[in-house]
């Protein structure tokens, strides 16, 4: 073997095989599964919307599907091109736990669904609204974050356009108004504590990566100063 050529138990680009499982060919496989079953739904949404002629609530349900499988796969070409981490994960905090939350919300509303709680309120039109904000919001923030996006706290650069202009985490925000409406939609109190929970662990997922891009990059209390947190306008 050359020395230009892999190493013994490297993945192409010189990365461990172990890393490059965990850190792309599982994603991707993860993402493309679920771009092929939103891709399912939408056929059949669009189906029912052109036996049944179209109104507001099956509309709304055909954007936020459309919005969804294009949030996914935008996923997907990020994990195809993002750069290596300067600094991975490491630890419980850094690795496992942004894992748990990131899982958290849609396993929670699936489960909520399954369990077929009677609704305590009727909000079906403004919780689709909510979540089409909120995915619009996602893949704008997604777009900008490409190349150093990742679920785990590693390091990759900090990126300052487009929403992150205005605040630090707006991926989470639109992530969080995305659930919002699903719980909405949902129309139940343990919904509604569902959301509250998993935001709460968001935040904190937050902080834990800013102290993490504190200690890495000199810029980026700089960057904080300026910057909101998570909403614009407020501390």
């Amino acid at each position: 073997m050359t020395a230009s050529g892999a190493r013994r138990g490297s993945a192409p680009g010189g990365v461990g095989w172990r890393t490059w499982v965990a850190g792309r060919a599982l994603p991707l496989v993860f993402w493309s599964l679920l771009v092929a079953a939103g891709g399912m739904a939408l056929r059949s949404q669009l189906a029912q919307l052109i036996r049944e002629g179209p109104s507001r609530g099956p509309l709304l349900e055909l954007a936020n599907g459309l919005l969804t499988v294009a949030f996914c796969a935008m996923v997907m070409a990020a994990y195809l091109t993002r750069s290596r981490a300067g600094t991975p994960a490491r630890g419980f905090r850094e690795s496992v736990f942004p894992m748990l939350i990131f899982l958290a919300g849609p396993a929670g509303v699936l489960l909520l669904q399954v369990l077929g709680m009677p609704r305590r309120f009727d909000l079906a039109a403004p919780a689709l609204l909510v979540a089409l904000g909120g995915l619009v919001m996602s893949l704008w923030a997604l777009w900008h974050l490409r190349r150093s996006f990742s679920i785990l706290a590693e390091v990759r650069g900090a990126v300052t356009t487009g929403p992150y202009r205005f605040v630090r985490h707006p991926l989470y925000l639109g992530e969080g108004l995305t659930l919002l409406g699903l719980c909405l939609k949902l129309g139940t109190l343990a919904a509604l504590a569902l959301w509250t929970t998993v935001s709460s662990l968001q935040l904190m997922r937050a902080r834990i990566e800013e102290e993490k891009l504190s200690r890495e990059l000199s810029d980026y209390d700089a960057y904080r100063k300026r910057t909101r947190f998570i909403l614009p306008g407020l501390y």
